[in-house]
């Protein structure tokens, strides 16, 4: 047999000993292990979804304006002020040096103003229209609790749009010396008596026959934003 003949039959001898593929576990295989390469890629996209909504939840546990850290961001963009919030100039009762000094200037002009003795501990002051001398006293305070205030002092009254309430009272006629009161209460318990003599003192005849300060005048200065 030639040497070519001899090479092909062993060649065919060779190839009939080894085993044909087994073409379906082939394919089952491959389909199994695509499928596990599918949850894998599942479950690593899952874990990112899942960390980015911790993310989330935490920017919202947090709140706006608050850094991870727990430090408030500045909510004031750079170059610029945060608004300043008023605030009361004064808390409890107003020294009356200061409350005599806000008095006088909302006086109307033209009037002769000097202080009584011991009126700068008192809150009083002398005014006179050249008709006759006239007692100011005014008391200023910033009440915590007004409910007693209410209760006593403006009984009945009604307050305004912004809850102000206003009280005003005068002396009955043939009271000597005749004598005017305005009362403010303002919401934030800010308090302001402002009251009025026909007399230089609160125990002497009357040397005017009119008020110095119309009734008008007195509430205006009473409820003047000064006081605050």
């Amino acid at each position: 047999m030639p040497h070519e003949e001899d090479f092909t039959e062993a060649l065919r001898n060779s190839l009939l000993t080894i085993s044909p593929p087994d073409t379906p576990s082939l394919v089952q295989a491959g389909v199994r292990d695509g499928r596990r390469r599918r949850r894998r890629r599942a479950a690593a996209l899952g874990v990112s979804g899942a960390a980015v909504l911790a993310l989330v939840g935490l920017g919202a546990t947090l709140g706006p304006g608050l850094l991870s850290d727990g430090r408030a961001a500045d909510p004031t963009p750079p170059g610029s002020s945060a608004p300043a919030t008023p605030r009361p100039t004064f808390t409890g009762t107003l020294p009356a040096d200061r409350a005599l000094a806000t008095l006088t200037a909302l006086l109307p002009a033209g009037l002769t103003r000097t202080t009584p003795p011991g009126g700068g501990q008192s809150g009083q002051l002398w005014v006179d229209d050249g008709r006759g001398k006239s007692l100011l006293e005014v008391h200023v305070s910033r009440q915590t609790s007004t409910t007693e205030i209410r209760k006593h002092v403006f009984t009945g009254a009604t307050p305004l749009p912004d809850g102000t309430l206003i009280q005003s009272r005068q002396s009955p006629p043939g009271t000597d010396p005749g004598h005017q009161t305005v009362n403010v209460l303002h919401p934030d318990g800010l308090y302001v008596t402002l009251m009025q003599w026909q007399a230089p003192t609160q125990n002497t005849p009357a040397t005017r026959t009119t008020p110095l300060l119309t009734q008008a005048q007195l509430r205006t200065i009473a409820t003047s934003p000064r006081w605050q």
